[in-house]
């Protein structure tokens, strides 16, 4: 064989590994798109409607693939577990994050670098979760929340659900005055300024901790009608999740370990014409308050009572009353498969 043909032989397999590579790359953007939102407690202070938002500097979220993926540009917002806001799709498997952000009511940069379990996101971005009948909600994103004293929460986003993934520690960064140049170089006010505003000296993550505490529970369905045919619970948890048993089985779910509800969402049908959706909304400070001495490991059963002509609906713990904010019962509108 010749110089010449080795060239272009040596040409020919360089073109395919491009179009391999190129083909591989396509196909991974094609199968893991997902959204990346930023969010943090809400909170109104002194003019500031939220005052818990940080700021990013850098926003990096690391990939399997090597595929770079960003958190929003600016910085977080909307309310914990959830950011009111969408961003530019990002692609691969995620498996980690590099951001360093400002929180003004600290006057803090602090720098967040983590790694995610692998094994975890390999299986997370292929995992489904029912919604109803017809529909299996994919991994849609990962929301990244951000509370006082570096705690940072991270959650995987399947449409409606939000499944935590973990909690994470930021470092504060002392030798911060290139990122202050950097951060405050287009902005209108400057760091005392912004500092005079929001600074909040005794800001803790407390709070957000005990959110976070699961307890061992299942949910029990109490009625007096017999043609109740029960088609979903979906829990909005105080930890910022949110989870839908679809189809769940009567009169009693399986003890599962959750961080404890701040809604509690059921549809049910009694008939033809009588289709309903009921939310109980729990107090916090009541529902902390009971489960304050239980271990994580120790089975409690929340009962849900609804009245046979299908107007009230109660709440018990461990067959002991709960006192909640409010219940609220509609007509339904969502038809299930099983409908009458």
């Amino acid at each position: 064989m010749n110089k010449f043909s080795k060239i272009v032989i040596l040409l020919i397999l360089a073109a395919l590994l491009i179009k391999i590579g190129f083909n591989v790359h396509h196909l991974i953007k094609t199968k893991y798109e997902w959204q990346s939102t930023a969010c943090q407690p809400q909170l109104s202070v002194k003019g500031n409607e939220n005052v818990y938002c940080v700021e990013f500097v850098r926003g990096d979220i690391i990939t399997l693939e090597g595929i770079p993926a960003t958190l929003p540009f600016g910085g977080s917002s909307g309310r914990w577990g959830d950011s009111g806001k969408s961003w530019t799709s990002q692609h691969g498997t995620p498996i980690g994050a590099d951001v360093i952000y400002y929180a003004g009511y600290e006057d803090k940069f602090y720098h967040l670098k983590t790694d995610f379990s692998v094994e975890e996101m390999k299986k997370a971005v292929d995992t489904t979760y029912q919604y109803n009948d017809d529909t299996h909600e994919k991994f849609s994103g990962l929301i990244f929340g951000f509370a006082p004293q570096g705690m940072v929460v991270v959650w995987k986003e399947y449409g409606v659900f939000r499944i935590e993934l973990g909690r994470y520690q930021a470092e504060i960064i002392k030798e911060d005055k290139e990122l202050e140049e950097k951060l405050f170089r287009d902005w209108s006010m400057n760091r005392e300024e912004v500092k005079a505003r929001d600074f909040m000296p005794n800001a803790s993550c407390a709070l957000w901790d005990m959110y976070r505490k699961r307890y061992t529970f299942r949910v029990v369905m109490q009625n007096e009608n017999p043609n109740l045919r029960l088609f979903r619970y979906c829990f909005t948890n105080y930890n910022g999740e949110k989870d839908i048993i679809f189809m769940p089985s009567l009169p009693a779910t399986s003890y599962d370990n959750r961080a404890l509800p701040q809604i509690l969402e059921m549809d049910w049908e009694t008939g033809f014409y009588e289709r309903f959706r009921g939310n109980i909304f729990l107090n916090e400070k009541v529902i902390f308050e009971k489960f304050k001495n239980f271990k994580p490991e120790d089975k409690q059963e929340f009962e849900v009572k609804i009245s046979k002509d299908n107007r009230k609906l109660e709440l018990f713990l461990n067959n002991q009353p709960v006192e909640v904010d409010s219940v609220r019962i509609y007509k339904g509108s969502v038809m299930y498969k099983g409908s009458y």
